[in-house]
């Protein structure tokens, strides 16, 4: 197919990329972890790069409670570490990681499969996802 392709109309940045920090803001405000961090994810498919998705994870989430700051920094482990960049240092704080274990999802019949399938990131801070939680169509 000749002509040109559908990426050299596209800009070279987002306009308005959604950031880690600003769907923190948004649970902040009432919207739901999961809705904030769907968004977020969404929006990442459309990075142009590694610097463009290190731009979207390098600033510190605002802190909310124990449970969303470590779902937050284990997210932006999770996505450093799937494109081979480094993880932003906010993410190592102590107060990025639980004293206790967390399932996320309300339903106990899936506590078993998410101690197996949770991705590192979010396994070492307490946190038990199943393999499909991070995944957008």
């Amino acid at each position: 197919m000749d002509g040109p392709s559908l990426a050299s109309f596209l800009p070279a940045r987002a306009r308005g990329p959604v950031t880690l920090a600003e769907a923190a803001h948004r649970i902040g405000e009432g919207t739901t972890l999961r809705e904030a961090v769907a968004d977020f994810l969404d929006d990442l498919r459309f990075a142009r790069d590694g610097d463009d998705v290190a731009d979207r994870i390098r600033e510190e989430a605002p802190t909310i409670d124990p449970h969303t700051d470590a779902y937050l920094a284990a997210v932006a482990e999770h996505v450093a570490a799937s494109h081979g960049l480094r993880v932003p240092p906010w993410t190592r704080c102590t107060t990025r990681f639980l004293d206790h274990f967390w399932w996320p999802s309300a339903t106990p019949a899936l506590h078993a499969r998410a101690l197996v399938e949770s991705p590192a990131a979010f396994r070492r801070r307490g946190i038990f996802i199943g393999r499909t939680t991070l995944k957008r169509v």
